[in-house]
């Protein structure tokens, strides 16, 4: 069976999920695989159906509120705060309770029959933010986590609340008041949620994506902000993404060079420096989306120099701030393709 995406449609004051494409989930009914917990199968209320000729998630008992929705279920899971169907016009980050809305999920079905089809989530997007959070790589790590014996008493029961949960195979929302407790403490002990929340390793090759209307928490703790800070190197040094973006840069300039000051290793060094630059990443910390895939247009090639003054200061300086204090124009939208 191939991929299937629910995604967010404005509709009255609280918005719908519709299915895409839609024979997919057409006239079946949602089972996810947690993938957190090996061999788990929870059963929705969720349908594929068509409403006034378009495909759209229906549940069977939409006020039963001991039931999570879909994109409730795959939140819960997933360790995120839990997102709203309504649109406030903006989203706030890093993500808090009831102040999101989940845009997009995207799902692999691995089985299909006449009335169900399982699912297993993939990646997940939020509205008013272009970042992606890789489902797989989080859900995995969460289930790592799940069976680390040196947590407290404490959390290893919630641990084993969740597996249990998820055993039952229902939709439970139960699962939310054990993901806030888990999340709560997650959050007191940034060692541990680092190992969950690391940037994925997957990328993506777009184009600069519009402008979203995002607030940032300002208010970050140390811990918040040293969490953040290692997720940041860990994209700059991920050797999969900046060869990915190394590759391009070539492809479109014909060389790999400085896209602030223009310095090219390989003509001040020659053979040694042939393929030698550093990636950064220009969002700021506050804007990175838990295990987010990286868009290759959100990244930029440096120098050492360049890439050193960047991470001198904190916050972390903008790519602006930097042509600005180096006095030079901005390559990128300046340079000719000489790429042949």
């Amino acid at each position: 069976m191939p991929d299937v995406e629910l995604r967010w449609r404005p509709s009255g004051g609280r918005g719908e999920y519709e299915h895409v494409p839609q024979d997919v989930l057409l006239g079946r009914n949602i089972v996810i695989d947690p993938i957190s917990v090996p061999n788990a199968r929870i059963k929705t209320d969720a349908w594929g159906r068509i409403k006034d000729g378009k495909p759209r998630i229906r549940r069977e008992n939409p006020n039963d509120r001991q039931l999570l929705n879909v994109a409730q279920l795959v939140a819960a899971l997933a360790l995120l705060p839990d997102p709203i169907r309504e649109d406030k016009g903006s989203v706030v980050l890093p993500l808090r309770d009831k102040a999101y809305v989940i845009s997009a999920i995207s799902f692999r079905v691995i089985h299909a029959d006449e009335r169900t089809a399982v699912c297993i989530p993939q990646r997940l997007k939020v509205l008013h933010d272009n970042g992606t959070i890789d489902l797989v790589d989080r859900l995995r790590r969460i289930g790592e986590f799940l069976g680390r014996s040196d947590t407290p008493t404490s959390v290893r029961k919630e641990a084993n609340d969740y597996r249990r949960i998820a055993a039952n195979g229902v939709s439970s929302a139960d699962f939310r008041s054990v993901a806030n407790h888990l999340i709560a403490w997650l959050t007191k002990h940034p060692e541990f949620e680092e190992s969950i929340e690391t940037p994925s390793d997957d990328f993506l090759v777009d184009t600069p994506a519009e402008h979203v209307n995002i607030s940032l928490d300002t208010s970050m703790t140390a811990d918040e902000t040293k969490r953040r800070l290692v997720a940041h190197y860990r994209i700059d040094r991920n050797r999969k993404i900046r060869r990915a973006k190394v590759k391009l840069f070539k492809n479109e300039h014909g060389d790999i060079s400085c896209e602030n000051c223009s310095f090219d290793f390989e003509q001040k060094y020659g053979e040694r420096g042939n393929g030698f630059i550093e990636v950064h990443h220009l969002l700021p910390l506050a804007a990175l989306l838990p295990n987010s895939i990286t868009s290759l247009s959100d990244l930029i090639l440096l120098c050492s120099n360049c890439h050193r003054m960047v991470h001198r200061t904190k916050p972390l300086l903008d790519a602006n701030s930097l042509r600005e204090i180096t006095r030079l124009e901005w390559i990128p939208s300046l340079r000719p393709n000489v790429a042949q």
